[in-house]
């Protein structure tokens, strides 16, 4: 072998190398062929993970022109006793602890809220919209344990290239649509909706009609004919999309989560988006109210409100300057703890003690409300 050989510097620089004798199989009623395996424990050079990568070589193929028949062969690389690589460690932990912390406090509060509309005899929109959120958000994380689950069996998972039944695909855009409703539960309270504020009264001009269904979410029962339907279906589809095309680059060795590709950062793009819709809706209504009570809970929706708009782009510019195989770790749990959390804490707006469930038309619910589901049904759910 030459000096200079290539085969040779990369034998060299292996932490682990061994010379493979295949063995020669002659079975009846089968194509004779040459089998071989192996195996090895790798020690870690320090207490750091490391991505690790295997290489099948024959350095004689350097001295003459040969022609080796094809092979097939399988590498089955372990993690201690399970197949997940160190950048899903802990995640499996994180989505059941945030599963449990979710199901307990989702039947206290469900039990909280049936109580009322079997009291009441009437709930309101904002409510569905949130429960729907809140759902989502669920179905989400326990998506994403059963991926996770698997994934640690067959070290492949419930993903895309591996199957049609593909969790962790589904486990983002329930997330994602999760997100997106909150979105649009937050812009609409910056816009005075349930509060009954003049900042309600519609915007001016082409924006305006645009804006209609964030300032009037019952509009939204109208489906296609309300320009802001439209506009949230065009939102939600462009998130699908998005999601879809960032699973091209799983495979990308200079990616190490969901938001280091281009799909990934326009989806932060879109957040940072409606954020800046959220708070142009919040100025509007600083300049048109007066009110000390609604002035105040403006002020409070604003912090919660930005905080959980920009908290994880912040996380997600953060994590560059971790390890890259501590990246994903605190994207994706950080996604879905944030998102976990903003749920829990929203929902305490729709408790009876809270500041803005005094000042809101929830206030009034049980009572002579104005604009129900039409006729018959008007005094079922409210979306004033």
């Amino acid at each position: 072998m030459t000096k200079g050989s290539l085969c040779v510097d990369r034998q060299r620089l292996a932490s682990w190398s061994t010379k493979i004798v295949p063995k020669y199989s002659n079975e009846p009623g089968k194509t004779p062929r040459h089998d071989f395996s192996f195996s090895a424990t790798l020690k870690m050079p320090s207490r750091q993970a490391h991505y690790w990568f295997g290489m099948l070589m024959d350095c004689y193929l350097e001295e003459y022109d040969a022609h080796p028949p094809p092979m097939q062969y399988a590498l089955l690389f372990m993690n201690g006793d399970s197949q997940l690589p160190a950048d899903e460690d802990g995640m499996r932990h994180i989505n059941l602890f945030t599963l449990v912390a979710m199901a307990l406090y989702g039947a206290v509060y469900f039990y909280h809220l049936y109580e009322r509309w079997t009291r009441l005899k009437q709930g309101h929109l904002i409510t569905l919209i949130f429960l729907l959120a809140y759902f989502l958000q669920a179905l989400s994380v326990l998506c994403e344990v059963w991926h996770l689950s698997r994934f640690i069996r067959d070290g492949k998972g419930l993903r895309w290239r591996h199957t049609w039944f593909a969790l962790d695909f589904v486990s983002a855009v329930a997330q994602g649509a999760s997100e997106l409703i909150i979105s649009f539960v937050l812009i609409a309270l910056a816009f005075g909706w349930t509060l009954g504020l003049q900042s309600q009264e519609p915007v001016a001009g082409a924006l305006g009609k645009l804006l209609a269904g964030f300032q009037r979410p019952g509009q939204l029962l109208r489906g296609l004919r309300s320009p802001a339907a439209v506009l949230l279906l065009v939102l939600a589809s462009a998130q699908v999309v998005l999601q879809a095309r960032g699973r091209a680059f799983e495979e990308d060795f200079n990616n190490f989560h969901d938001f280091e590709h281009w799909p990934g950062r326009a989806l932060i793009g879109m957040r940072v988006a409606l954020c800046a819709l959220f708070v142009y809706a919040l100025q509007r209504s600083f300049r048109l109210e007066r009110q000390k009570e609604v002035l105040s809970f403006l002020s409070r929706l604003r912090l919660l409100g930005c905080t959980w708009f920009l908290c994880f782009p912040g996380v997600v510019a953060c994590a560059v300057v971790l390890p890259p195989y501590r990246r994903h770790q605190l994207v994706a749990g950080g996604a879905i703890v944030l998102q976990s959390a903003a749920l829990m804490l929203l929902s305490t707006l729709f408790m009876q003690r809270s500041e803005y469930y005094k000042i809101s038309s929830l206030a009034h619910l049980g009572s002579v409300f104005e604009g129900g589901f039409g006729a018959g049904r008007s005094q079922k759910m409210a979306v004033d």
